[in-house]
């Protein structure tokens, strides 16, 4: 990743996503995206499926946050896999350690506050997952590269599992914003949201994606879960890369 704008990035990461933020991150997050426990459920499964098998698989969580993501894996029968979770919001991380060690995971986990670039270099991973990250690095240059990026850290054929909003569709963000609003988000929040998503650049769309993905030596993207518009998708790396 381009070294000034990933540390603009990590920065404003890491003061959005403080102590007060990370603390109720979770339940704000199932408000905020429809089934979000689901999203983080077929995540897992996707996984699990592609590397079904191999018992001593180690996975990659670029953005871990507070761990939700992970948390998942404890009911699939993966007991010698290993996790590695990359974030650089500290607060983030405190709370998903709180969260792995009561799950029984933190034995198996290694957390790391800081950028992916960051991660000093090891064993290629088998399999990767990148949840709610992509949207938030500016510009399709920078994303491009944090996919390549992470390519590197995988090895050949390896899945990733990536989440993100795509697009920018009005008639959307209406549902959305309703949708809030019945579940009780005041109108001075709904404002704020509305004015944050008029400023928020995504990835266009699910074409953009798939060839910034090919871009960055992946392949075989499939949509694995919607929610108006955030989307995942499991992908390969190509074993040509």
């Amino acid at each position: 990743m381009n070294r000034d704008h990933a540390a603009d990035d990590q920065h404003r990461h890491a003061h959005a996503f403080g102590e007060d933020r990370a603390r109720h991150y979770d339940a704000n997050a199932a408000i905020a995206l429809a089934g979000s426990a689901v999203a983080y459920e077929l995540g897992a499964s996707a996984i699990a499926s592609a590397l079904d098998g191999e018992g001593d698989a180690s996975l990659l969580f670029v953005g871990v946050g507070t761990g939700a993501e992970l948390a998942p894996y404890a009911r699939f029968a993966v007991d010698r896999w290993q996790f590695t979770g990359v974030d650089p919001s500290g607060a983030m991380i405190d709370v998903a350690r709180a969260r792995l060690d009561a799950a029984g995971l933190t034995s198996r986990t290694r957390l790391h506050v800081g950028e992916l670039s960051e991660l000093p270099d090891g064993p290629p991973f088998d399999g990767a997952q990148m949840m709610g990250v992509l949207h938030h690095v500016d510009g399709d240059g920078a994303r491009e590269a944090l996919l390549r990026e992470v390519a590197r850290r995988i090895r050949p054929g390896a899945p990733l599992v990536i989440g993100c909003r795509v697009g920018m569709d009005p008639v959307l963000v209406d549902i959305e914003l309703r949708r809030l609003r019945a579940l009780g988000v005041a109108m001075d929040d709904l404002a704020r949201r509305r004015a944050m998503f008029s400023l928020m650049k995504p990835v266009a769309s699910d074409g953009a994606l798939h060839e910034m993905l090919a871009r960055a030596g992946f392949e075989a993207a499939k949509a694995i879960f919607l929610s108006l518009q955030y989307k995942v998708f499991v992908a390969r790396r190509a074993e040509d890369r």
